[in-house]
């Protein structure tokens, strides 16, 4: 399950696409992500299949229960990215928190995402 829970603003600037989450260097893969996913996460504007997509800034967390879980080591705001290896947020994860990424700039809201994340594998 997914969804952007973006409202728009007005700063907005450049294409957004439906999926601007790419694990791995692909378009992240909803149906089989899951905690036990691995690989560099990135967030992109423009357009991929053209390969000049823009890599965003974002900020990632997990909310739990509603509210906003600490990361050792990404316990600040300050503490944004263009890529993260993913496994090492969702080593913190349980089933069922949803995964935060925003942007850290406002004129890119529209990439932002929040994942449901359902048990799994490694």
């Amino acid at each position: 399950m997914q969804d952007n829970e973006y409202k728009r603003t007005g700063y907005e600037k450049g294409n957004f696409y439906s999926n601007p989450l790419m694990l791995n260097g692909e378009p992240l893969d909803y149906n089989i992500f899951n905690i036990g996913s691995k690989g560099e996460l990135t967030v992109i504007k423009g357009a991929a299949i053209t390969g000049k997509p823009t890599q965003v800034p974002f900020y990632i967390y997990l909310r739990r229960g509603g509210n906003k879980i600490v990361i050792p080591g990404y316990e600040t705001p300050e503490k944004s990215q263009t890529k993260i290896d993913i496994s090492q947020i969702l080593r913190h994860a349980k089933p069922g928190d949803m995964l935060v990424i925003e942007s850290v700039n406002k004129e890119d809201g529209p990439v932002k995402r929040v994942l449901k994340l359902p048990g799994g594998g490694c």
